[in-house]
């Protein structure tokens, strides 16, 4: 535990040294201090540092926050407690309600709905439970909602929940996707127990895109064999686009060879979000989560097949990673694959698929999939 003496006296190295005390328990007090005795910047860093923390003598403090300016998702978007949960939940429930009430008549300024599921992110207390709950059963009030234009000659056809995830073709069929998407990042955010049940409730009441948590709990949780065991049947049934909006939410990270410049973590799979958005000029509650997984190597075998056939859109993937093929199939399948495949005969198949692809499908010069592709797992 730190003491206040024990702070950096100011600048950036306060703020760092006041946000490393929101992982221990331990310090509730001393940045329940901060936050009534700082100022900018690190009294932001003592409020998001002190969300992390099961602290109850804050709970009015984020009772407050919900109700003001951006609903305090600058502060509360990457937090999981339940104390902050419990307090906003609430707010949340009665905000969304409203919107869809507003959205069933007339088109919607989105920012609110939007900084709604930003709060959501991860928290698993149950009245936000309850939050969820809501949403799965007006899904299809969801899917009708309209926007209006956020900029002049806006058509409205695109739809975002954060500045990572964002759809160019906002069809009813694919705004319905959307509280379990929300669902899908809570669980790499937070896999708690809590949340797992409640997606395994859901996608049991509901079914069709409540698959897409249910399948990240078990990439999060199960032992890699064991998911595509279970889940690889589906690949030959309609849910099968399902799947791929979960591992749309995939990468592998690797970095080229030589690569001198700084690396964000070891080459590997992490589950993916950019969660947050911005206004220029007015406010940035961006962040990213990663989480590594693993991920069995028959799945690449499987999604390698066919390629001639058609293949169908994946809407909700994590788009920020690179890439401009906005809703590809190829473009979430290559974000699986590192930068080397060892195996031999993979490495062939995807030679193979890729060069099959590249002939197929049109793009503009800008797209890069097949590029890469080339570059990755061309002759040697």
């Amino acid at each position: 535990m730190m003491t206040l003496e024990q702070l950096p006296p100011k600048g950036v190295k306060r703020e760092q040294a006041i946000l490393e005390l929101g992982k221990d328990e331990a310090n509730g007090e001393l940045l329940f201090q901060l936050v009534n005795t700082e100022k900018g910047k690190c009294k932001t860093a003592a409020q998001k540092a002190l969300a992390q923390l099961e602290y109850a003598p804050a709970a009015p403090l984020w009772a407050k926050l919900v109700k003001g300016k951006w609903m305090g998702s600058n502060i509360m978007s990457d937090a999981c407690s339940d104390c902050v949960s419990e307090q906003i939940a609430p707010v949340i429930l009665k905000t969304l309600s409203q919107l869809l009430d507003e959205g069933d008549t007339k088109p919607l300024d989105i920012e609110q709905l939007n900084f709604c599921f930003h709060l959501m992110l991860g928290k698993a207390s149950p009245k936000m439970l309850e939050v969820y709950r809501f949403l799965a059963e007006n899904t299809q009030r969801i899917a009708q909602l309209k926007r209006t234009p956020v900029y002049s000659r806006d058509d409205c056809t695109s739809w975002w929940i954060t500045d990572g995830l964002r759809i160019w073709d906002a069809t009813p069929k694919e705004k319905e996707k959307i509280p379990a998407v929300v669902l899908t990042a809570a669980l790499i955010r937070n896999p708690d127990e809590r949340l797992q049940a409640l997606a395994d409730e859901l996608n049991e009441r509901y079914g069709g895109s409540w698959l897409m948590p249910v399948f990240m709990k078990a990439i999060i949780t199960q032992p890699k064999e064991q998911v595509y065991e279970t889940y690889s049947p589906l690949l030959d049934t309609p849910q099968k686009g399902y799947l791929f909006h979960a591992l749309g939410m995939l990468h592998y990270r690797c970095y080229p060879e030589g690569w001198t410049y700084e690396r964000l973590g070891p080459d590997g799979m992490i589950a993916l979000i950019f969660w947050g958005y911005y206004s220029y000029g007015t406010y940035d509650t961006r962040f990213m989560i990663e989480r590594y997984v693993d991920l069995d190597e028959r799945w690449f075998f499987d999604l390698a097949k066919d390629p001639e056939g058609r293949k169908p859109t994946v809407t909700w993937q994590t788009y920020n990673r690179g890439g401009v093929l906005y809703g590809s199939y190829d473009e979430m399948f290559i974000s699986l694959l590192p930068r080397k495949v060892e195996n031999p005969e993979l490495k062939r198949i995807l030679r193979d698929y890729f060069r099959i692809r590249s002939e197929k499908v049109r793009v503009e010069e800008s797209i890069t999939v097949y590029k890469d592709a080339a570059e990755r797992f061309g002759d040697e």
